[in-house]
C-alpha cells in the first residue's frame, strides 16, 4: 500500500502494489519473488514485474512502469480506502490507478479481511481488459497437494495444511523461481488464477473453523 519511493529515486522500486506475503504457523507460505541481480537484463525486469509479486496483472502489464534495470515511468498512486478491526478480523481495503493508463481505464481494488484462521482477499477490477490474472507465489517448502480450477491444497513443512478456495476466477499452477538474497535463485511454485469476472475472492483457510 506504500507509494513507489522514494519518488525522487525509485530505482529499486517493484511494481508490487497491493502485493502481500503471509506466514502461518511460523512457517512463510506466500512470498513476493525477491531479488538476486541487478544491470539492465531480461531477469532484473522480470523480478521487478507485477507478475513477480503477490497481486493483480491486467494485459501482462506492470502496475508501475519499470524500466532500464533502475528506471520508473509512470507510476501507480495508492489510495487507502479503510483500516478498521471488527469482531471478525481485521479489514484492509485499498485502490490503486496504476491500469488506469490502459484503454480500459482500468482500477484495480483489493480488501483483505484477516482473522485468526483465515485471510480473505477480494480483488476487484473496474474497466474492459482482455486479461487480469492474480498470482500467489509460494514458499519453495510449501508442497502443493490436490488441485482443481477452484481450490488447492498446500502442506506446511511439519504436515500442516492450508487451503486455498477461489471463486470467480479460474485456477492454475505454475513452476517459478524465489530469490531470498542477492545472487540465489529457488524453484518454487505460483498458484495464478484467470479473473473472468469483475470480482474475484480468494479464501486461505488454515484453522479449524476458518
Amino acid at each position: 500500500m506504500a507509494p513507489v519511493g522514494p519518488s525522487y529515486l525509485p530505482g529499486h522500486a517493484h511494481a508490487d502494489t497491493l502485493s502481500f506475503e503471509l506466514s502461518v504457523y511460523g512457517q512463510r507460505v506466500m512470498v513476493n519473488s525477491g531479488t538476486s541481480c541487478y544491470g539492465s537484463g531480461l531477469e532484473r525486469q522480470r523480478q521487478r514485474g507485477t507478475a513477480a509479486h503477490n497481486t493483480l496483472a491486467i494485459d501482462g502489464q506492470d502496475s508501475s512502469e519499470v524500466w532500464g534495470g533502475f528506471r520508473v515511468a509512470r507510476r501507480a498512486q495508492v489510495q487507502t480506502l479503510g483500516i478498521k478491526e471488527t469482531a471478525g478480523g481485521v479489514h484492509v481495503l485499498a485502490s490503486h490507478d496504476g491500469y488506469h493508463r490502459l484503454s480500459g481505464r482500468n482500477l484495480h481494488r483489493r480488501n483483505w479481511l484477516i482473522s485468526d484462521e483465515s485471510l480473505v482477499i477480494e480483488d476487484e477490477v473496474t474497466g474492459k481488459f482482455d486479461r487480469a490474472e492474480i498470482r500467489f507465489h509460494l514458499h519453495p517448502a510449501i508442497t502443493v497437494l490436490d488441485t482443481s480450477t477452484d481450490k488447492v491444497s498446500l502442506r506446511l513443512s511439519e504436515g500442516r495444511v492450508v487451503e486455498v478456495l477461489v471463486e470467480d476466477g479460474r485456477l492454475s499452477v505454475e513452476r517459478t523461481t524465489w530469490h531470498p538474497y542477492f545472487g540465489v535463485s529457488m524453484p518454487n511454485t505460483c498458484l495464478v488464477v484467470a479473473v473472468t469476472a469483475s470480482k474475484v475472492r480468494t479464501s486461505i483457510k488454515w484453522g479449524e473453523g476458518g
